[in-house]
């Protein structure tokens, strides 16, 4: 098999589904552990758009569109994942959403701008418009996220959590930090960062996984 590219991406998206399998048998059926399986499915889903757009040359604007709705939504929903612990509203849960919604909306407006400009057995770089603000849209969730998971490690509230919370936090930080900081000491790699950091991500399947395995204890509520 000469072509290669994004074999690794089919490989990640084999093992995310497995993570899935085992999320929809055996995890308990609550709030948390449902937006976990969103997660998870979000992974998976994006792995497989890299593979088939590396894999099979596809090019189309459309569909590298759409793998970016795809990755776009993990940071809310993790965001709003880690709020749906500390109990918060409801509403200010759902408002999270709100920015990238109008920026994937606007997105719409000039899809032709998405382009895939090369793929590696790793990785898939892409041209996307307003890379800047797409960036910060991204990682603000993802630092407060973490933020908050570590005020709550650190709050008694939530000690009898505090073994799980460690748990999600860390694949959090195993995801998004040394990432980071690759880029930053080979800046030639930003290209690869979207793909890099989905790479990077399964991490966090497996920690989300783990976390909803032993997330027994919430009540069975449907928000």
């Amino acid at each position: 098999m000469e072509n290669l590219s994004g074999i690794i991406s089919l490989f990640l998206a084999c093992v995310e589904l497995v993570l899935l399998i085992n999320l929809l048998i055996f995890a308990e059926k609550n709030r948390v552990n449902k937006k976990i399986i969103g997660l998870v499915g979000l992974l998976l889903g994006y792995q497989l758009f890299e593979f088939v757009i590396c894999y099979f040359g596809v090019k189309a604007n459309h569909i590298v569109y759409l793998a970016f709705v795809v990755i776009s939504f993990l940071p809310p929903l993790l965001l709003n994942l880690v709020m749906t612990i500390r109990n918060d509203k409801v509403s200010i849960r759902r408002i999270i959403f709100i920015p990238i919604i109008f920026m994937l909306l606007y997105f719409t407006l000039i899809i032709p701008e998405f382009v895939v400009t090369r793929c590696t057995i790793m990785f898939a770089a892409y041209d996307i418009p307003l890379p800047d603000l797409y960036g910060f849209l991204y990682y603000s969730p993802v630092l407060t996220s973490i933020i908050l998971l570590f005020k709550m490690i650190k709050n008694e509230k939530y000690q009898k959590q505090k073994t799980n919370l460690i748990i999600l936090n860390t694949g959090i930080v195993l995801t998004f930090i040394p990432t980071e900081i690759i880029i930053l000491l080979f800046p030639s790699l930003i290209e690869f960062v979207e793909s890099f950091l989905c790479k990077s991500a399964s991490i966090m399947a497996l920690t989300l996984t783990v976390f909803a395995m032993r997330n027994k204890d919430e009540r069975k509520d449907h928000e």
